[in-house]
């Protein structure tokens, strides 16, 4: 591990603070466009295994894994404050001292809100549009209970090991300069943990608002149980799983 990469990552974290504090509504909106990547790679995951699900199970869970990782490829690449690429991102700013913990969580918090924000306004659009109705309600209908059924310590499990891979994806993006390479790293991370079946925060809320507006049907208390076990399991993958071997593997600070 690099000891400049260390030092990139948390100045980024840094940045990341400095920009939360002194212009707030700015960071929300680069939240939000971030959590409208999201929901462009959930929404393209889904017509890619809605169409495929009934006749050919492999080939939809396939699909469905590798196109979403366009979400993760579009944020590292045309920017946007993602909540879990943020565990990682403040974590190290922690570890190095650049941040502190006050300051980290303050950074979580607005991104989280401004992922929430920016997939919600998109995921009205689509409603509203009518587009692909039929489509995305039956295969929604199919997955989201099946999450929402999951107990508490399984949830926290999936949370952490996805966005440990999920942050590979995000750490290719400081590590590595060619823009093809970031996206090989990030679609073979995307790839894993959706095929694995695991628990990303920000992507439960798209199919959840989704699932809630075609069905008209939502348990809000699953679904808010669901989000803080798989949140507090993001943050650790992210923070603690990946982000302090990163850190710590990495060569001292000259004295």
């Amino acid at each position: 591990m690099n000891r400049a990469v260390v030092e990139q990552i948390a100045q980024a974290g840094a940045g990341k603070l400095a920009l939360a504090r002194k212009a707030p509504l700015r960071y929300l909106t680069r939240a939000a466009l971030a959590g409208a990547f999201i929901f462009v790679g959930a929404l393209l995951s889904c017509l890619c295994s809605a169409w495929f699900y009934s006749g050919a199970l492999p080939v939809a869970k396939l699909l469905g894994a590798v196109t979403f990782s366009a979400a993760l490829t579009l944020i590292v690449l045309l920017g946007g404050e993602l909540f879990t690429g943020c565990n990682l991102v403040m974590g190290v700013s922690l570890y190095e001292n650049q941040v502190s913990p006050a300051g980290a969580l303050r950074v979580w918090i607005m991104s989280y809100l401004g992922n929430l924000a920016g997939l919600l306004a998109l995921c009205l659009v689509l409603v509203g549009s009518g587009a692909s109705a039929d489509l995305l309600g039956a295969y929604l209908a199919v997955i989201v209970p099946g999450k929402l059924s999951l107990p508490w310590y399984v949830l926290l499990l999936r949370g952490v090991l996805c966005n440990y891979l999920v942050c590979i994806g995000v750490f290719a993006g400081f590590r590595l300069q060619s823009e093809t390479g970031k996206a090989l790293v990030i679609a073979l991370a995307i790839t894993t943990f959706v095929l694995t079946g695991l628990e990303h925060s920000i992507a439960n809320m798209a199919y959840f608002a989704l699932y809630a507006l075609y069905t008209h049907t939502a348990d809000w208390a699953a679904m808010g149980w669901n989000l803080l076990w798989v949140t507090i399991g993001n943050l650790l993958g992210g923070a603690v799983l990946l982000g302090w071997p990163l850190w710590y593997a990495a060569e001292e600070k000259e004295k």
